[in-house]
């Protein structure tokens, strides 16, 4: 079933773009996607700021839908401002869909969709039959895709119906192959037979990226009903036909479906997903890579070649962090976007108010000097309001040139204001204590001054672990520390807190200098030693362990807690991860203290990691360099 699901969704992405490109007449679609993406940006400045120049933008963001999600909403979001100021309303309506389609691969099905019927009024009303039947299928992939096959068949039933309608049919190629996908529970031999009228019009036309899609059609189905070895002819064809044709993305896919058939043949897998992680990689499909890797990793731990495994983690965390930083980015991106599209929208309802009031009294006071003159103000103030709208779309330009500036002085400005907040927290904290101690209290002062210490300790915490945030090598402040002695004040420290619930720790070690940034490692340190307190039960034993190497220094903290999950293990070390849990004891995590050990460990040139068996404890491991002192 799960590999059904990846199929269909697969073979709607490619559908969807090619779609895109033909209905949206960008030139011979068998050219190379990065050569089109190439001359559409180098004929930018060859154009005026005109209708063809917006043209031109939204045509380079859906060239970029399936390479780079986040040039996609930009250059959406550029055409959409630029068409704005030109009152071209074809360009806004063409932004809309390279936004909504930009927005769909993020996840946002909701705002997708919302745009999408936005953009199909638009067409309608333009009588834009053939961008009505391409919005129709893009909405019914994204209802499939949200798991409402009712609305997603109606939709391209209703796409699938109108199509056939237009002018011409090479367009019907696109609809035979979408209508297929948008109802699975076809029947073979009707699925093979719009699939040959589909191969028969891109045969007309020699159109060799429907023909490789069309090829690749019945193996996907064949696959998703577990008949893998009688599609694997099949899709060695599918292969050899996309790689002729020059269509990159559906070689990648094919290379993937291939080894998906080969169930129980690691080697096999790994030689596929390798073969398409590299033409990935080389033709610039950055989005599919941390997918390809996944299943790289699950194979390669079956062979069992660590020096591989270690190879293909560094990849997919090299992978998880490029995506990460593509996601701030973009989240900056649509946080901008909304707040602009808001306000906007908010100016022009108040400019139809007032133009609506204009007219009304233009009707009542036609005959009076004073109504007049108070219709004349009205005028002025929405031409007012114009102008401001024509001055809200130059600065979503210059807010889009400024995005990346505002992230880092963001950064700058939390660590700001969580240094600032700690003081007053601590005070809260501290007075709160002090009131506690003062007798004579009733118990419901009590239970509040006891909550409001908890909640200062919590946020304490936070506002620390906020002040450790990207944590770089170049910004440690080193000096030789006797890690024994570190170790010893962590244990001093954490010992009674330790003994709140009955636990004892023991400290095994012995001197050694190294050097580090002490007030660092011993936030490393303290947090281990607080994980191991807050999930391990009442009475448990608590064993922070050093011992010295040739050239390193490890340091151990075993615990007999509730250990870590298996579904939990990938996303441990993750900020504000979902996989923050209640200590025994009530507890609260917030997600960040793993994260941040991380990132300072590994700017000591350390690394972190962690050993568990679920309900038996965890033991986790930090490595630090012995350097020179």
């Amino acid at each position: 079933m799960y590999l059904t699901i990846v199929l269909m969704s697969l073979l709607k992405l490619v559908s969807f773009l090619i779609l895109c490109l033909f209905l949206q007449s960008f030139g011979n679609s068998a050219l190379a996607q990065s050569t089109l993406i190439r001359e559409e940006q180098i004929s930018l400045h060859y154009i005026k700021d005109s209708v063809a120049f917006a043209d031109k933008l939204n045509r380079i963001g859906i060239l970029f839908y399936l390479k780079d999600v986040d040039s996609c909403f930009y250059y959406g979001m550029q055409g959409k401002a630029l068409s704005a100021r030109l009152r071209y309303n074809k360009g806004e309506t063409d932004a809309d869909n390279v936004i909504a389609a930009a927005l769909y691969f993020r996840g946002l099905y909701k705002e997708a969709l919302e745009l999408f019927n936005k953009s199909l009024t638009a067409y309608r009303a333009m009588g834009d039959s053939a961008n009505v039947a391409q919005v129709l299928s893009n909405m019914a992939t994204v209802y499939t895709d949200m798991a409402d096959s009712e609305k997603a068949a109606s939709l391209a039933r209703q796409g699938f119906e109108l199509g056939q309608q237009l002018q011409g049919d090479s367009i019907q190629t696109l609809l035979y192959l979408n209508y297929c996908i948008d109802n699975p529970q076809l029947p073979e031999d009707t699925i093979k037979h719009y699939l040959a009228k589909a191969r028969a019009i891109a045969d007309k036309y020699n159109d060799r990226p429907m023909q490789s899609l069309s090829l690749l059609m019945l193996p996907m189905h064949m696959v998703a009903n577990n008949r893998q070895r009688e599609a694997l002819p099949l899709i060695r064809t599918a292969l050899d036909h996309s790689r002729s044709a020059g269509m990159e993305y559906m070689e990648i896919t094919a290379l993937k479906l291939y080894g998906d058939c080969l169930e129980n043949e690691p080697d096999s897998i790994l030689k596929y997903y390798t073969l398409a992680y590299g033409l990935a990689e080389k033709s610039g499909y950055k989005n599919f890579s941390l997918q390809l890797l996944q299943v790289i990793l699950k194979n390669t731990e079956l062979t069992g070649n660590k020096d591989l495994i270690i190879h293909v983690q560094k990849q997919i965390a090299a992978a998880l962090a490029a995506d990460n930083n593509n996601l701030k980015k973009f989240i900056g991106d649509y946080t901008t976007y909304s707040a602009i599209r808001e306000e906007n929208n908010l100016l022009e309802a108040g400019n139809r108010n007032k133009l609506t009031q204009i007219w009304m009294l233009a009707g009542v006071c036609a005959i009076t000097i004073i109504l007049l003159a108070f219709i004349y103000f009205q005028y002025r103030r929405s031409r007012q309001m114009n102008k401001i709208i024509s001055d809200k779309n130059h600065q979503l330009q210059d807010t889009l040139a400024a995005l990346e500036q505002s992230y880092a002085d963001n950064t700058r400005m939390l660590k700001v204001v969580a240094h600032d907040l700690r003081n007053p927290i601590g005070a809260m904290t501290s007075i709160a204590n002090l009131m506690l101690d003062d007798e004579g209290r009733s118990d419901n002062d009590h239970m509040l001054l006891d909550l409001l210490k908890t909640s200062g300790e919590n946020s304490l915490e936070l506002v620390n672990d906020l002040l450790l945030v990207h944590t770089r090598a170049e910004e440690l402040t080193k000096e030789p520390v006797d890690v024994y002695q570190l170790l010893q004040y962590c244990v001093e420290l954490l010992h009674f807190k330790a003994k709140e619930k009955m636990q004892q720790v023991y400290l095994k070690a012995v001197h050694v200098i190294i050097q580090v940034n002490r007030e660092k490692i011993w936030r490393v340190i303290s947090n281990l030693i607080t994980n191991a307190i807050k999930f391990s039960p009442n009475g448990a034993r608590i064993s922070v362990l050093l011992e010295v190497k040739t050239s390193k220094v490890q340091i151990k903290v075993e615990d007999q807690g509730i250990g870590i999950s298996e579904d939990l293990k990938d996303r441990i070390f993750d900020m504000f991860t979902a996989a923050r849990r209640v200590g025994t004891a009530g507890e609260q995590s917030f997600g960040l203290g793993l994260s941040i050990s991380r990132q300072i460990v590994e700017a000591h040139g350390g690394t972190i990691w962690y050993e568990s068996t679920p309900g038996n404890g965890s033991t986790f491991f930090v490595e630090l360099p012995k350097e020179a002192v």
